[in-house]
């Protein structure tokens, strides 16, 4: 499909770090770029943004091709990232450039997203209202670059934020199963070949970062296991040490409901 088919969705669930690894997994996503939504300066930085005066939000653009991914199920990941009862804004992180929303681009995305949201507060799934807002796109400017991908350039911050965060865990209770799925390998590691192979024959998708390049995360891997020995699979605040296809059925039923 031609670039002038594709379609851009916009988002904001608090966190723009947590956003995008989400959205870049799906298959029909072109792209996924982070930055700043909803106010009315121009060029907004992020010590602007962050005073919470702008009226912008921390957001996430995602390009999409309409023929291979529906905009149901953009808004079915988005739903799946955050607390969509939270009006203070997500988690840890508190202030208006944290709050939610759904930015659309047109009148079907409008009446899709506004469908979604009366679906999901019908469902029972939170005690509490859902107060995320639907609200017509005006405006995207990107963040500055180091916040670009900042999953997998900071693999080992990023992953401690996510954990003490609390988002992981919120998402873990309110939906039972955890989808951010990390393998930390070294290079020549046999074991570590055969537990991606053994994730890719359980068919899950995984994100991999191999420690002799990012120090930060060999020293969160020491901080949280106690052992510097690879592989490792993290899913959520939870670690799996070492290759054994009993173990790691065990750990991922745990936290993805997988059967073997």
């Amino acid at each position: 499909m031609s670039g002038e088919n594709l379609k851009k969705a916009t988002f904001a669930g608090g966190c723009f770090w947590c956003m995008q690894p989400p959205f870049r997994k799906l298959e029909g996503v072109t792209d996924v770029v982070v930055g700043y939504s909803g106010g009315t300066k121009e060029n907004p930085t992020y010590e602007e943004v962050s005073t919470g005066t702008t009226g912008y939000l921390e957001s996430v653009q995602v390009t999409y091709d309409p023929s291979k991914i529906s905009y149901d199920k953009l808004l079915d990941t988005f739903w799946h990232q955050i607390d969509p009862t939270d009006s203070e804004g997500q988690f840890v992180d508190k202030g208006t450039q944290y709050h939610t929303a759904i930015f659309y681009h047109d009148d079907e995305q409008r009446q899709q997203a506004d469908a979604s949201k009366k679906a999901l507060d019908a469902s029972g799934k939170f005690k509490k209202p859902v107060v995320t807002e639907i609200k017509p796109f005006k405006n995207f400017y990107p963040a500055e670059q180091y916040h670009q991908d900042y999953a997998k350039k900071n693999p080992g911050q990023y992953g401690m934020y996510r954990m003490f965060s609390g988002r992981d865990q919120f998402l873990k209770k309110t939906w039972g199963e955890s989808k951010g799925v990390t393998v930390y390998t070294t290079p020549g590691c046999n074991n570590c070949r055969m537990t991606k192979e053994y994730l890719k024959s359980k068919k899950i998708d995984f994100d991999e970062v191999d420690i002799t390049a990012h120090e930060d995360a060999a020293e969160m891997i020491v901080d949280k296991t106690g052992q510097f020995g690879v592989p490792v699979i993290q899913i959520g605040e939870d670690f799996q040490v070492g290759f054994d296809e009993k173990d790691i059925d065990k750990f991922l039923k745990e936290h993805m409901a997988v059967t073997s």
